[in-house]
């Protein structure tokens, strides 16, 4: 498979699995600290959103780089998520530490949703 079609893949999963989950996710962390749930605005939003995208069409390029170089599959799943999630790390880890396993456990979902489907193409 060509690269443009795992990272439009990758975005868009990156998209509703990072950016809307993550989204929904703060304002579950804000009711857990006791913080107003309602505060809401259209910037904040879009750039959570758009974040979790191009989040996604990043992780996307590391998968299609492991997967051009890494035929055995465990081996190219086990890279492709150590290096993702240490990026993810890299961005939570100021966080208290229930949040941060919750953005951990965000990003492992979406890893494994796009692992899944890379197992799943014959190219």
């Amino acid at each position: 498979m060509e690269l443009r079609y795992w990272l439009t893949r990758g975005a868009l999963v990156g998209l509703v699995i990072l950016g809307i989950g993550a989204r929904l996710l703060m304002r579950v962390v804000a009711h857990m600290e006791h913080r107003p749930v309602f505060v809401f605005t259209i910037e904040g939003t879009l750039t959570v959103v758009l974040a979790g995208a191009t989040a996604g069409l990043f992780a996307a390029f590391i998968y299609y780089l492991a997967r051009r170089f890494i035929s055995q599959p465990w081996p190219r799943t086990i890279l492709f998520v150590a290096v993702c999630e240490l990026v993810a790390w890299r961005g939570v880890h100021g966080l208290l530490p229930v949040p941060q396993l919750m953005f951990m456990a965000l990003a492992l979902v979406y890893l494994a949703i796009i692992d899944t489907m890379g197992r799943r193409v014959h190219s």
